[in-house]
């Protein structure tokens, strides 16, 4: 068994374009998080789905936290200042 790191950040972290389509490419979600894969090989994927900006912030992330595997977008989570964030 593999045990994930996960990542939580506000979804002011994503663009008001990408938001509102980001459960379409989501592991899972609910009313008021999306959990996505950080695995470069979905990237391709994201691209497809017209989230650019969703693949630049998950290059960041792992750039700076190799060992995270997913990025819990939460509508109530802090915004951190080290990533891009958007007013909605």
């Amino acid at each position: 068994m593999e045990i994930s790191k996960v990542l939580t950040l506000s979804t002011a972290h994503l663009h008001p374009l990408e938001g509102p389509k980001i459960d379409k490419v989501s592991y899972t979600h609910s009313d008021t998080c999306s959990m996505v894969n950080t695995d470069p090989e979905m990237y391709e994927f994201y691209i497809e789905e017209s989230l650019p900006c969703l693949v630049d912030l998950l290059k960041l992330i792992k750039e700076q936290y190799n060992d995270v595997a997913y990025v819990l977008f939460d509508a109530d989570a802090n915004v951190e200042d080290a990533f891009r964030k958007y007013d909605w």
